[in-house]
């Protein structure tokens, strides 16, 4: 099995950086939990987003050493000057366990502060609730409703009081 090591996270600015993030969303949206492809490359926010990327060193079982390998991404979209929502947050599966999900979301929120921005908002996959409560994020007085998107529920947290922290 392929080990994953040397994190590096980079704000995604070239075109190959977004290509890489996309890689990592196919993969993961599409191949693993079976969302249809356009759901990732029709979605409105693609060219409105801020996005991150994470590549790792990947070790084979043979010892040879793959370099850059894009491992996870996330994104921000800014909804108002003081709001932002996190979305497409992916980690390949071979790469977790190594903290990155947690890493990427700690980069968002550092970001949206330094944008000025005071919350953000995310529409969760239910599933997926304790991992975003233990980043900040809560479910607020109104929003305990599950919806769908996509055919999955998910639940509308809110990360308040960005960069006070």
């Amino acid at each position: 099995m392929a080990t994953y090591t040397n994190p590096v996270f980079l704000a995604a600015t070239t075109e190959d950086h977004f290509e890489k993030s996309m890689k990592v969303r196919i993969t993961v949206f599409v191949d693993e939990q079976k969302y249809p492809l356009y759901t990732e490359v029709d979605d409105e926010y693609n060219d409105k987003s801020y996005v991150w990327l994470v590549q790792c060193d990947k070790t084979l079982e043979n010892g040879q050493v793959e370099h850059d390998v894009p491992v996870g991404t996330v994104r921000l979209i800014t909804v108002s000057e003081t709001v932002g929502k996190l979305g497409r947050l992916a980690v390949i599966s071979e790469a977790r366990g190594l903290s990155l999900g947690k890493k990427l979301v700690q980069t968002v929120v550092k970001d949206a502060a330094d944008r000025g921005m005071t919350a953000i908002v995310i529409h969760a996959q239910y599933d997926k609730q304790g991992f975003y409560e233990r980043l900040g994020f809560a479910v607020e007085k109104g929003d305990e409703q599950t919806f769908l998107e996509d055919g999955t529920p998910h639940i509308r947290m809110w990360h308040r009081g960005v960069g006070k922290n």
